[in-house]
């Protein structure tokens, strides 16, 4: 019994060296910042006090009108007697459970003012027990009012706008990983699954990159014979624009006509006017082309010349060939049209 009482003491001294040191605390940071002057009293005064806020629970306990947060005394500073250091008591714990309490359930309330009581009984036991202060003691609470008064700490400020976001964001970054790693823990075959979804979608994704290195290779190679084709036209169309040449030299304006008209209708395959088909009539190349574009007006220029001297055999001249060279040389001016008979 007598072990049981001197633990139950000791660990008393205990909890009031630590308020000590707690009010000790509070009033250097009190000091270092300007706050006001606490209300002195005495240690006789406290125990006094002590016992009327117990008086006071217990009449909470009994009924929520007599839940008077006004009567709890205001913070107050409990002066040092002999070897008992000076501590800082604060009574907003009390009035936040007299508001509480006097709002809650008749259990609740009850039970709530039970554990005020309690506390506040080991308050009065505190204060008339004698605390030890060492030297040890002493020289860490005066290196802690030290470093409370630096200049550092007169400058503290509270945490921007922008500080309490990225705060808040790695709260929830922590949440998302922290829950993570306990789904690994309940799902340990998650980790397998995850690995081939990975490997899948890197197989995709070298799929995808090859198929689009292939395309542009077929695109390269459709652009590039595409180009020789034009090119061979074009080179037909020229050896049938020389030949007509030739045959002007020697004044054979009908074998010149007929040539610069096929001439003609080759240069206008290789631009894509139609597609090629020998079947088609003089006038039917004709319509194939826009209506109102230079093309048309030129080949259906060339084309009445070509029907008037070879399909009317007709005798031609030197202005004939010179009519049908200007429509000939109007197709290599005219750009851009296309014809509206492209899928005949």
């Amino acid at each position: 019994m007598t072990a049981l009482c001197f633990s139950s003491l000791s660990r008393r001294r205990l909890r009031m060296a630590g308020l000590a040191l707690a009010g000790s605390l509070a009033m250097s940071c009190g000091r270092a910042w300007g706050v006001e002057e606490l209300r002195a009293v005495s240690r006789a005064t406290f125990q006094a006090e002590v016992v009327k806020l117990e008086a006071l629970t217990a009449a909470c306990k009994a009924s929520a009108k007599g839940c008077d947060r006004t009567a709890v005394v205001d913070a107050e500073r409990v002066q040092a007697e002999g070897s008992s250091p000076e501590f800082v008591m604060r009574w907003e714990w009390l009035r936040a459970a007299m508001d509480a309490a006097a709002k809650a359930k008749v259990e609740d309330r009850q039970k709530a003012m039970g554990e005020a009581s309690a506390h506040l009984q080991e308050l009065a036991l505190g204060a008339n027990s004698v605390v030890s202060v060492d030297s040890g003691f002493a020289k860490a609470r005066a290196e802690a009012s030290s470093v409370l008064a630096g200049a550092e700490f007169q400058k503290a400020s509270q945490p921007s706008w922008w500080d309490r976001q990225v705060a808040r964001f790695w709260k929830v970054m922590a949440l998302i990983f922290g829950g993570i790693g306990a789904l690994g823990e309940a799902t340990p075959w998650m980790g397998t699954v995850l690995e081939v979804v990975f490997y899948l979608a890197a197989a995709v994704g070298i799929l995808m990159l090859v198929q689009r290195a292939l395309a542009r290779q077929r695109l390269a190679i459709t652009l590039a014979s595409g180009a020789a084709a034009t090119h061979a036209w074009d080179k037909e169309a020229a050896d049938w624009a020389a030949l007509a040449d030739s045959c002007a030299a020697q004044q054979e304006w009908r074998e010149a006509v007929h040539c610069l008209y096929w001439a003609a209708i080759v240069r206008l395959e290789a631009r894509r006017a139609w597609r090629h088909n020998p079947t088609r009539t003089p006038r039917e190349y004709v319509r194939l082309l826009k209506p109102g574009s230079p093309q048309r007006w030129a080949l259906g220029g060339l084309t009445q010349i070509l029907e008037r001297v070879w399909y009317g055999l007709r005798e031609a001249s030197d202005e004939d060939y010179r009519q049908a060279r200007q429509m000939f040389d109007g197709l290599a001016e005219a750009q851009g049209s296309t014809a509206s008979g492209m899928n005949a």
